[in-house]
Formats: C-alpha cells, sequence, structure tokens
C-alpha cells in the first residue's frame, strides 16, 4: 500500500501535465491575444460611437455577440476594429488584430487574400423583408419604387434592394428602420433571415410578419487567419463545432431579435400605421 500510493500519485500528475499541455497548445492558437490580454476583432463594419447622451441601440448582426462569445472561450476582453476584406492578411501578419470576422457568398464568388485562412463560423443569412401583413406585396419586384430600409451595415441588404429598384434608405441602427417600417414611413424594412423568424414569433410583430420571395445568395460569416497559423485554425475550429452542438446559431439570433424588439418598443414614438 504505501508503494501504490505514490505510483498512483505519479501518474496522476503525469495526466495532469499531459492534459495542461493539451490545453495550452490549444490556447496558443490564439497565442497574440493572450499575450496582449486582450482578443482584438475584425469587423467589416464599426457603427461610429453614439454621441454623448444618445440612445444605446443594438447593433446590425452578430458580430459584436461573436467576437464577445469567443473572448469569453479565451478568458480575455476584446476590443472590435473596422478591417476590410483586402487589408485582412496585412494587419493579420503584423498582429494588430488577432482574427477577422468577414462576409462570404454561398458559394464563394471571390478568392481569398493570398497568405490567408477562411474558417466557416456556422452562421449564414440573407436579407429578408418586414412587412405589413395587409399589403399585397409579396414578390421583389413589388418593391420597385418603394421604400426599402435597413441598417447602414447591412450593405448587403442596400445592394439588394438597389437591384429591385427600390428607394433605399439606411439608418443608424436595425430599429431606427423597423420603427419607420411600423410607423408606416418606411413601405418594407430587411433585416438578415436568420433573426427574422424569432423576430416574429413576438405578438406585437404578427400584423408585420408578411415578406417577400427569397432573394439573393446566402452570406456566411467566416473567420480569417493567418494561413500559416495552423494552431489557431484548429483551437477556432473546435471552438465552432463546439458553438453548433450548443445550439449558438439559434441562441445568438433569438437574443438580438429579443433585444431588437425591445428597442423598437422604446423608440415607437406614435401607434401603428392604421392601427
Amino acid at each position: 500500500m504505501t508503494r501504490r500510493f505514490p505510483l498512483a500519485l505519479l501518474a496522476a500528475g503525469l495526466v495532469a501535465c499531459v492534459t495542461a499541455a493539451a490545453g495550452t497548445t490549444a490556447a496558443d492558437g490564439l497565442a497574440s491575444a493572450r499575450q496582449r490580454g486582450e482578443l482584438v476583432v475584425g469587423v467589416p463594419y464599426l457603427a461610429p460611437a453614439p454621441v454623448a447622451g444618445a440612445k444605446i441601440r443594438t447593433p446590425d448582426g452578430l458580430d459584436i455577440a461573436m467576437a464577445e462569445k469567443l473572448a469569453q472561450d479565451l478568458g480575455l476582453p476584446f476590443s472590435l476594429r473596422q478591417v476590410a476584406p483586402a487589408d485582412a492578411a496585412r494587419l493579420l501578419a503584423a498582429g494588430d488584430v488577432d482574427v477577422v470576422l468577414a462576409d462570404r457568398s454561398q458559394p464563394a464568388e471571390n478568392p481569398l487574400p493570398a497568405g490567408v485562412a477562411a474558417l466557416p463560423t456556422g452562421y449564414a443569412a440573407r436579407p429578408k423583408a418586414v412587412i405589413r401583413s395587409d399589403t399585397a406585396m409579396r414578390q421583389p419586384s413589388d418593391a420597385r419604387g418603394r421604400s426599402v430600409c435597413m441598417a447602414e451595415a447591412a450593405v448587403g441588404a442596400q445592394a439588394l434592394a438597389q437591384g429591385w429598384g427600390a428607394v433605399v434608405r439606411t439608418y443608424r441602427v436595425p430599429s431606427d428602420a423597423l420603427v419607420a417600417v411600423r410607423e408606416g414611413s418606411c413601405d418594407i424594412g430587411l433585416v438578415d433571415d436568420a433573426v427574422w423568424e424569432p423576430l416574429m414569433r413576438f405578438p406585437e410583430w404578427k400584423k408585420f410578419s408578411a415578406t417577400l420571395a427569397a432573394d439573393g445568395a446566402r452570406h456566411e460569416r467566416v473567420w480569417l487567419l493567418p494561413a500559416a497559423d495552423t494552431a489557431a485554425q484548429a483551437w477556432l475550429g473546435e471552438r465552432m463545432r463546439e458553438w453548433s452542438r450548443a445550439g449558438a446559431w439559434k441562441a445568438l439570433p433569438a437574443k438580438w431579435a429579443r433585444d431588437v424588439a425591445f428597442d423598437v418598443y422604446l423608440d415607437q414614438e406614435v401607434a401603428d400605421c392604421h392601427g
């Protein structure tokens, strides 16, 4: 008995060391963030900071939510930096950003910049219309000459509406565009189809649950990483699989819809147009 205890203890210690080493290897996949003490995430669009006294409202899309969740996985604070796709490789190589969120159509239309690897997130969407249920608009062609509203960050939605021949109006945040629809100053609102369904589950959105036939390519958010950093790719790939298993792509859109619905509730100044 006196010999078995030290041997068992030694074995347990070895297991712990191996486990710790494996964890360190995985965590070192984003070593630059750990060394800095902060995760820096590049995003396609970063809204200007609100002026003093301005209302804080939910931004367009899930970029901030995704950056926050990744930072939580690392146990680090995070910051955002606006990064154009053409600048991603340079900023990643310089260590100015740790990862970059980018938009890719399905199938991808453009090749990746040299030196960059794209890792799918599992989140893909395309614009979907929010319309009063008592209107006759049901096809994209019905939007010609109509006012179509969306957040200024929703560049894909803007391009789609322009292709319809619509009058495009952009707003600082998505709730402002949706308030315009509810109050009758805008004919059609556009949000991602991934958040459309959870938004329409709220009773107050029932009479705004008409939409147009699906149109346009689906776009997936991907993480861009240095192509040579295989450790980061392996670590982040496992995190994305875990997010998928945990239902992140239902939970995050549902939270966004809940937050935006509350923003609209706070901001709507008059009763819904036409009662």
